[in-house]
């Protein structure tokens, strides 16, 4: 299986398991001070992913060598309870549907009539609470309304249940995954790349591509005398469309060092590393507004940064002969797991 192919895999699956119609649909019944949140774990999961899987070895202090290592890394971002409910504050417009509930029925069919036709135009400031987009398929997003006087006429406070549920259902983590290709070594600098061409997810998604690219140097190229350890700064940076929803970007900056130990074609290296890192992403999608004319749509465009900014990493790599594999754990607000395995030239 080509990677392409394999990490569109990993995609659809992640968002069509438990989900039933498209993360468009979902995201119209949100107003963007509700999506904001909503939304806000998965986005800082791709950044987590994303700057993931970069090191397991650090290049050699020497001029020039053939080192090159092609494979596939896989990462996954686990989301903790926290991360799968949200309550805040913002502006919200109501529907036709959802005006109907907020008016008292005591009110003449008239006068009704008129209260909701005002209601569906104006913004108004309540509490919205519920699942994000990891959260619980079994509930569900609810607007707090606090009470409104409009024309003269009270309107009650209350509570207003919407058709958004946790989208993703409970996803314990984030899986993403990359072709990915280093080359060196040139005066102690390694450099990586990974590349996925635009790919089609059908009509729920639409086209995936990724593209990212970063380097590595051994500042021990420049000191004159041995030290035990191989060190290295990195800086590496990535972007990620998915349809037009998500469009994604990040960078990671940071200093690893590993050590091998036995033979060439029979050796274990521990690494280590610690980086900051910042992601974001735009978050793009219909808004489904009602109109006194009829039914309308909102455009609406928002940017969300990614929650991680500083990360501990901690693994070891395993290479048998041409074959390497690799697995590490990161600590950071969102934590992260990520293993590959490719072949070493």
């Amino acid at each position: 299986m080509k990677p392409g192919i394999l990490l569109s895999v990993i995609l659809i699956l992640t968002f069509t398991v438990y989900p039933q119609g498209s993360l468009q649909s979902t995201l119209q019944s949100l107003s963007q001070d509700a999506a904001t949140s909503y939304v806000g774990p998965i986005v800082s999961a791709f950044g987590a992913d994303l700057n993931s899987g970069w090191v397991h070895r650090v290049p050699k202090a020497k001029i020039f060598g053939i080192d090159v290592e092609f494979g596939i890394v896989a990462m996954g971002t686990f989301f903790s309870d926290n991360n799968k409910t949200f309550s805040t504050s913002g502006v919200f417009k109501f529907n036709r549907d959802e005006a109907d509930k907020l008016v008292p029925q005591s009110y003449s069919q008239s006068i009704r009539a008129d209260l909701i036709n005002q209601i569906i135009q104006k913004d108004f400031t309540v509490g919205i609470s519920g699942p994000t987009i990891v959260g619980s398929k079994n509930d569900s997003v609810k607007i707090a309304f606090g009470g409104a006087t409009v024309s003269g006429y009270s309107i009650p406070s209350k509570n207003i249940a919407l058709p958004v549920t946790g989208y993703l259902e409970n996803l314990p983590a984030f899986p993403l995954g990359a072709p990915q290709l280093t080359i060196g070594t040139f005066y102690g600098t390694s450099i990586a790349f990974r590349y996925v061409p635009s790919i089609s997810m059908g009509d729920k998604y639409g086209d995936f591509s990724y593209f990212g690219v970063g380097v590595q140097h051994n500042p021990a190229m420049w000191i004159p005398f041995p030290i035990p350890l191989d060190v290295s700064v990195g800086l590496f940076t990535q972007s990620m469309k998915l349809g037009t929803i998500f469009k994604s970007s990040s960078t990671t900056f940071g200093i690893y060092g590993s050590r091998t130990f036995g033979p060439s074609a029979l050796n274990v290296t521990p690494y280590a590393g610690f980086s900051y890192e910042s992601s974001s992403a735009d978050v793009t999608y219909d808004y489904s507004v009602d109109t006194p004319a009829g039914p309308s749509t909102q455009h609406v465009t928002f940017n969300l940064t990614g929650e991680n900014s500083v990360r501990f990493m901690l693994g070891a790599a395993f290479k048998l002969a041409v074959l390497n594999i690799n697995i590490d754990y990161n600590i950071a607000k969102y934590n992260v797991a990520s293993a590959g395995i490719g072949f070493i030239f």
